[in-house]
């Protein structure tokens, strides 16, 4: 029997683009000692994957010639260690193929699919629920009736990112690059306002949205975006980085105004973060954010491609913003 595999042929420069990668047949690989070998159903795209492949250097990097790395949920077929058995269903790091020859350290949390499909063990209750949850819970020091501003807002983070601020007594108040996108907001991610960054009076709606200023900026774009947000920030506002989307590349020094007389006269307080620095936290995050989901207070949209063949052209999907909600691929 073969496997499919999903190889980094070329780095990319900015974003990443199908020819960047290739689809490899070889032999499907047997259990490996102590590990366990799982047959993927559903594979994740993520924002972060573009600076994995990217020529400039980043905090993970994949050797050209490898298999493309990415979360996946799978079933376990064979087993070699007392942790997991057969049948057992898991969430963790088994890339874009369809079996994977894993050790046990790739796995980060089981998957109960009575719960949930696989597809939204890969956005909420996945690396992008963690993120949410990890940056107000963790970072954002918040207290009810503060206003936030969230950016990619109806984004596979920014999109839970909003319900968990309005769940905890948030004014949420979200960005997005369509209009189709800032009803939806509204509509179903729990936010009070959205605007489209792209309008031409953007700045007169971004001021009618927070009349009082931004108590706190969950970021996850940067560049113009963020400086347009700066001016709006309150004495004291946190802003949390968790992403840097709308910078094309970062091997010229992208430029801007210099922020640190507003952080300091303001008392700003910036912190970024790595969502895969702080998976410990998925033990205190996941139950929270079930209890949302079974509570009927975590809305989940999604955009699921079928298929390995369509994962070298769907980083490129993403950052076009071409899908209508998470976006992950059914195998």
């Amino acid at each position: 029997m073969l496997d499919t595999q999903v190889i980094l042929v070329k780095r990319a420069k900015g974003i990443p683009k199908a020819e960047n990668f290739a689809l490899l047949q070889t032999p499907m690989p047997s259990c490996p000692p102590g590990g366990l070998l799982v047959r993927n159903v559903a594979v994740s795209v993520d924002a972060g994957m573009r600076g994995w492949v990217s020529e400039e250097t980043s905090y993970v990097s994949i050797p050209v010639g490898a298999v493309m790395r990415s979360y996946a949920v799978g079933e376990v077929l064979e087993s070699d260690c007392e942790t997991y058995r057969p049948g057992d269903m898991l969430f963790g790091s088994f890339h874009w193929q369809h079996y994977c020859a894993a050790a046990p350290q790739a796995v980060l949390w089981k998957v109960d699919t009575n719960f949930a499909p696989p597809s939204v063990w890969l956005s909420a209750f996945g690396i992008s629920g963690l993120a949410a949850w990890i940056g107000l819970t963790d970072f954002a020091r918040h207290t009810p009736g503060e206003t936030i501003l969230i950016s990619t807002a109806a984004g596979g983070v920014g999109s839970i990112a909003g319900q968990l601020a309005r769940y905890r007594g948030l004014t949420p108040v979200g960005l997005t690059g369509r209009d189709s996108k800032v009803e939806r907001c509204v509509s179903e991610f729990g936010y009070e306002q959205a605007i489209n960054y792209r309008r031409a009076d953007f700045d007169q709606l971004l001021d009618a949205a927070v009349p009082k200023g931004i108590d706190l900026f969950f970021d996850n774009t940067g560049g113009d975006i963020a400086d347009a947000v700066f001016t709006r920030l309150n004495h004291g506002a946190r802003i949390i980085q968790c992403g840097t989307a709308s910078i094309a590349n970062w091997s010229t020094t992208p430029l801007g105004p210099r922020r640190e007389r507003d952080v300091l006269v303001r008392e700003l307080s910036w912190c970024g973060f790595i969502v895969l620095n702080h998976l410990q936290r998925a033990k205190d995050a996941l139950p929270d954010l079930q209890r949302m989901m079974a509570e009927g207070h975590l809305n989940i949209r999604e955009h699921i491609l079928d298929g390995l063949e369509q994962a070298p052209g769907a980083i490129a999907m993403l950052y076009a913003g071409d899908n209508d909600g998470r976006l992950s691929i059914r195998i």
